[in-house]
C-alpha cells in the first residue's frame, strides 16, 4: 500500500513554553514495555526513508517497524490501520522512553504525527522532562488501570477519550473518569504555557531583590574591586 500522509494534529511545537489544559482524540494501544526512545523516533540516518524522498518530521515516526523496505507501509503495524493512524494519544506500557537524550529523538516526529499525551505504567525519566518541552503529556497509571484503558480503546475504535490536566482526570466515554498524579510544577508549567526561563523569572528577580537588601544592610560583605 502507498504511503498515507500523516495528518498532524498540529504543528510541530517549538521546544518550551507549550499549553496544555486538556486535550479530546483518538487512543492507540501500544502496550510494550521497554521501548527505547529510538524506536519510535530512530535517526534520521538509520532509517533510509531519504533516498524514498521521505524526509517530514512525521515520517521518522517508527519508521523502521513502520515501513517496508520500498516505503510502503506494513499492514500489520498498528499504526498504519484505521482508526489508529489518526491517534493522538498512545497507550504504553512499562518504562516507555528509555535511552536517548536527544530532545528531537524524545518528541519531535510523534509531535508532528499530532500525538499529545502518553499513557502509562512509567516513563523514562529524560523521556517525561523533554515531552513536557514540548506540551506533550505524560500520564502514569497502575499496569491494571493502562491494560483496561487499552481493552476500551480496542473495543471502542474511533472514539474519543480525553486527558484533563485541569482536573487530573482521564475520561473514557460511559465509564468513571480515572484520577491521576501529575508533579505539580510540571503541570504548572503546561497550565500556564511557562517555557524554562519564564518560570525562573520571578525567582531570578527575588533573588536580585533580596541581594540588594543585603548590600544596603551589610555594604561590607560586597566587596567590590577597584583596578
Amino acid at each position: 500500500m502507498p504511503i498515507m500522509p500523516r495528518q498532524s494534529a498540529f504543528e510541530v511545537p517549538e521546544r518550551g513554553g507549550n499549553r496544555f489544559l486538556r486535550h479530546t482524540g483518538l487512543a492507540a494501544p501500544y502496550m510494550y514495555d521497554n521501548v527505547s526512545t529510538d524506536v519510535p523516533s530512530p535517526p534520521a540516518e538509520a532509517t533510509g526513508l531519504d533516498r524514498l524522498g521521505m524526509r517530514g518530521e512525521a515520517d521518522l515516526a517508527f519508521a523502521n517497524i513502520r515501513y517496508n523496505a520500498d516505503g510502503t507501509e506494513k499492514q500489520d503495524f498498528v499504526f498504519n490501520q484505521e482508526p489508529y493512524r489518526r491517534a493522538s494519544i498512545m497507550i504504553v506500557g512499562l518504562n516507555y522512553g528509555t535511552g536517548s537524550s536527544r530532545s528531537g529523538a524524545i518528541t519531535r516526529p510523534l509531535a508532528a504525527w499530532g500525538v499529545k499525551a502518553y499513557i502509562g505504567q512509567s516513563f523514562g525519566p529524560i523521556f517525561v522532562t523533554n515531552a513536557l518541552a514540548y506540551g506533550v503529556v505524560t500520564v502514569q497509571l497502575p499496569r491494571a488501570t493502562v491494560d483496561r484503558i487499552a481493552a476500551w480503546v480496542r473495543a471502542n475504535p474511533g472514539v474519543e477519550m480525553t486527558v484533563d490536566l485541569e482536573r487530573l482526570v482521564v475520561e473514557l466515554p460511559g465509564q468513571q473518569p480515572i484520577p491521576f498524579e501529575y508533579n505539580p510544577r510540571f503541570r504548572n508549567k503546561l497550565l500556564s504555557g511557562l517555557d524554562d526561563l519564564e518560570e525562573m523569572a520571578p525567582h531570578t528577580q527575588a533573588a536580585a531583590t533580596k541581594r540588594e537588601q543585603d548590600e544596603r544592610q551589610r555594604p561590607w560583605v560586597y566587596v567590590r574591586r577597584t583596578h
